[in-house]
């Protein structure tokens, strides 16, 4: 996707991120993971840098630097005018393929992936089709699309709406495998202190419900309402920080995450319904619950259908009613709700599922 980079700077949180961490411990002994990243404008190496340490083990990073110069007025038209620039050196395809980033089928990588007739898995994150952040290069994430489910041997989906969009394709073999969390890395303990806190991790921008968290700011002075992760979008900023009871904490590593939550009284998910939603799953929620968090969530898609206990699923209207009654219980804390989450939501067995359909398993 991005890059080594950023799994290192921000940690493995992202789905493509979990995979390739667990291919990497899974694959140990039979052959090391070699992460091919997006290239990346040579100006901007200074903030590409990251600790070898980081790096997930028996992963090999795999980059490179062009001169070529982004678009600073369009931050995604980068996917399309760094198409001729994949490295050009890379390693003889070997081995299976697994690739989220589409675009990929457009690259000057590609005649190489196909010339070895090795099985190439694609996994869906986001209906990039819909995604307001790809609006300007739409006709080419089309075009990227078709050329990669044409040649997938395996498609795997994360949502409701990648399956649809797999299925658009003429990918009726879709494989719907929603995201997950390792649970064993959240800790169901609280350590939360002063006011009741209302938590959200993730990204800051046009997937979120301005408006809602606005709302129930001002309607909950005595409520303190924490968001951690990267403003994508700066309209949200100003809005946000000038309320006294929102804290920003900015980007968290997720090394950092599980003892974050610790602190939370309830896990939120104020984002959008239909105009916003992109068409993919909603990691945080199953790491709320993971670490004992309550959660509650607008009606996203899959908000209710994941086979997690303790969600409260509300059209963004009786938030802030659902939140009063809360607060007027009269009790400073909300008790967590400890209960195991179902097996199928770990990332590792999801990991054996792909391993398993390119041959490359435990059985294999």
């Amino acid at each position: 996707m991005h890059g080594q980079h950023k799994l290192s700077n921000e940690g493995y949180r992202t789905r493509d991120g979990h995979f390739i961490e667990w291919f990497g411990k899974k694959l140990r002994g039979k052959g090391d993971v070699r992460v091919i990243s997006r290239p990346e404008p040579l100006v901007l190496a200074p903030l590409r840098r990251y600790p070898s340490a980081s790096v997930a083990p028996n992963t090999t990073p795999i980059s490179t630097r062009v001169w070529k110069l982004p678009s600073s007025k369009d931050r995604q038209r980068w996917w399309v005018d760094s198409l001729k620039s994949y490295h050009r050196r890379l390693p003889s395809v070997t081995a299976p393929v697994i690739t989220w980033n589409p675009f990929v089928s457009l690259s000057s990588a590609w005649p190489e992936v196909v010339r070895s007739r090795m099985p190439v898995a694609f996994d869906l994150l986001d209906d990039w089709t819909i995604h307001y952040a790809f609006s300007g290069v739409r006709r080419e994430v089309t075009d990227a699309y078709r050329a990669l489910f044409d040649h997938a041997s395996v498609v795997t989906a994360n949502a409701e709406g990648t399956v649809e969009l797999a299925r658009r394709f003429g990918r009726d073999d879709v494989v719907f495998l929603p995201n997950g969390c390792d649970p064993e890395r959240f800790s169901q303990n609280s350590n939360a202190s002063g006011p009741l806190t209302i938590g959200y991790v993730g990204k800051i921008g046009k997937r979120l419900n301005l408006e809602l968290i606005l709302d129930a700011a001002d309607a909950l002075p005595h409520i303190s309402f924490t968001f951690a992760g990267p403003v994508l979008d700066q309209e949200y900023r100003r809005p946000m920080e000038a309320r006294s009871n929102i804290t920003m904490l900015g980007d968290v590593h997720y090394n950092d995450v599980p003892q974050l939550l610790t602190k939370f009284d309830l896990g939120w998910v104020p984002h959008r319904v239909g105009e916003g939603e992109v068409g993919g799953d909603v990691i945080k929620t199953y790491e709320y619950r993971a670490a004992g968090l309550p959660v509650l969530t607008t009606p996203v898609t899959g908000a209710a259908s994941r086979g997690l206990d303790a969600i409260t699923v509300l059209p963004a209207s009786d938030h802030v009613t659902w939140l009063t009654a809360i607060a007027q219980r009269g009790t400073q804390r909300v008790t967590r709700v400890a209960s195991p989450l179902p097996p199928d939501v770990r990332w590792d067995g999801k990991a054996d599922f792909i391993l398993d359909r390119l041959g490359l398993g435990a059985r294999a």
